[in-house]
């Protein structure tokens, strides 16, 4: 760890690839925490059973999330890391919305889910494609970790920003939003990191 903080090249690289990992990390534990009780609360409104739906919609949510992570993965040798990266991050935002806004038939919110979790849950499949890509083998192994895990120390506070929202509006919708900004953060930061398809691992 010692010797990844005092490389130039990888301090450089750290900052725009903690960024996009609390990107992803604060943006799904902000949002997608909410999602069985949204459902289960739209359920309620049209007399159906809560539990059911939250439980479908919990399936759905990780049926989408496999899918995500698989396509990722494909889009990623196709289009390059960084596009994308960019890609899942804006479709992730876009989509928020599109779940808990416009979207009030149970049915229709169980395919919304799955789309969602396609790009907000499926997104975290870039720190396994890219990180390991970017840092010379000496310390490759302790920048992947160092990236994926510290944003955990900050998105802790997503669901209880979200919850705080959630009680200040009064909705899941209007919280779920406003949380999904953090986007914007992985947005501005994947241009700053190094495009790796088809480079050789740095020695």
């Amino acid at each position: 760890l010692s010797d990844l903080l005092s490389d130039p090249q990888a301090r450089r690289l750290l900052v725009p690839a903690l960024l996009m990992s609390t990107t992803t990390t604060l943006g799904w534990w902000g949002i997608s925490t909410w999602v069985p009780p949204y459902v289960a609360s739209l359920a309620v409104a049209q007399g159906l059973a809560a539990d059911r739906w939250a439980s479908l919609a919990g399936m759905a949510y990780n049926l989408g999330a496999v899918c995500g992570y698989v396509g990722f993965g494909f889009c990623a040798d196709a289009w390059g890391r960084r596009r994308t990266t960019l890609t899942w991050f804006v479709l992730a935002w876009v989509l928020t919305p599109v779940l808990f806004l416009w979207t009030r038939q149970p049915s229709l919110v169980l395919v919304a889910c799955a789309v969602n979790a396609a790009f907000s849950l499926g997104q975290y499949t870039w720190c396994p494609t890219w990180l390991p890509e970017a840092f010379p083998t000496r310390f490759r192994a302790t920048a992947v970790s160092f990236c994926f895990n510290a944003p955990r120390l900050i998105a802790f506070v997503g669901p209880l920003v979200a919850g705080s929202l959630i009680t200040a509006f009064g909705s899941y919708g209007r919280a779920a939003v406003i949380v999904s900004t953090i986007y914007a953060v992985g947005i501005c930061a994947a241009p700053f990191f190094p495009e790796t398809r088809g480079r050789a691992l740095p020695d």
